[in-house]
């Protein structure tokens, strides 16, 4: 394999597990780079495993869109930026649409990633392949991927090291370098990414906290304005998941209390039903109470 490897690092489990995989093949730090697409809506605590994650697989290249900031919006937007502690490519798209991406219209994947990365690839002057941690047991669609694949749009191969992995294995392989995962894996999460993700399941909501709520239903406030005062006083107000429940659009805070709710969104739920994810890991003492 003469080409350059390029992994790309998301501060998850399984593009971890890539890197260290690929010291296990005798691959060194030099001879594989490693990028993080940043779409500036990632939780707090990734940006500082990535940060400590670089002791371990090298340095971490950040790639981020640029999104430009109409003047009228720029006194929200650092508003905002002040408020995450770091700069928000997501926030600024959501101005710049003045809305929030849907499942039709899932512009936070193509436009803070997709393209991000290819500008990046296209600048570079040699071969590449481009390594990601994709297992097959994730979903059915993953299931029928295959270890390697030419991609057109990429213009490169796709080579998915890990694609017959179970989960166990990711952890195993972190065990054998005394890695610690994203924390947010030992406090209730299974995956890290965007936080949230406008397709969050149930009980991802459920684990949002207060803060995180209270930020996203500011911004859908904010959008709502600004979308009715160009718009119409009529239009729909914005809402960061695209959920009807009872024929009602609802906003985060109705959200969050329906993610408390059983099947049927009737009852509260007044126990967890899963066991903690610190003991799948073996580190239920490194975990925390909040995250």
């Amino acid at each position: 394999m003469n080409d350059k490897i390029i992994v790309s690092v998301s501060g998850g489990k399984d593009s971890t597990a890539v890197c260290l995989h690929l010291f296990e093949l005798g691959y060194t730090k030099d001879q594989f780079d490693r990028v993080f697409m940043d779409t500036g809506w990632e939780h707090e605590g990734t940006y500082e495993y990535l940060d400590e994650l670089e002791k371990t697989i090298g340095k971490i290249i950040r790639i981020k869109a640029d999104v430009k900031v109409r003047p009228e919006h720029k006194e929200y937007v650092d508003y905002f930026e002040k408020k995450l502690k770091f700069e928000s490519q997501f926030v600024r798209r959501v101005f710049l649409y003045t809305g929030f991406p849907r499942r039709n219209v899932k512009w936070c994947t193509k436009d803070l990633k997709v393209t991000p990365i290819k500008k990046y690839f296209d600048q570079l002057d040699y071969d590449f392949i481009n390594a990601v941690g994709i297992r097959k047991e994730e979903s059915p669609r993953r299931s029928k991927m295959t270890e390697w694949e030419y991609n057109d749009y990429f213009d490169c191969d796709v080579w998915r090291p890990i694609i017959d992995w179970t989960e166990q294995e990711v952890i195993d392989i972190h065990h054998r370098f005394g890695l610690t995962p994203n924390r947010l894996y030992l406090n209730g999460s299974n995956r890290v990414g965007c936080y949230p993700c406008i397709n969050s399941r149930k009980k991802e909501i459920k684990r949002l906290p207060p803060e995180r709520i209270a930020l996203i239903k500011e911004l859908e406030d904010v959008i709502t304005k600004l979308r009715r005062e160009r718009l119409g006083k009529d239009q729909e107000a914005a809402t960061f998941f695209q959920s009807v429940v009872r024929g009602e659009i609802m906003n985060i805070e109705e959200m969050s209390q329906w993610s408390r709710t059983s099947y049927g969104g009737k009852q509260f739920e007044m126990f967890e039903k899963e066991p903690p994810t610190c003991i799948k890991w073996g580190m239920c003492d490194l975990s925390s109470k909040r995250v």
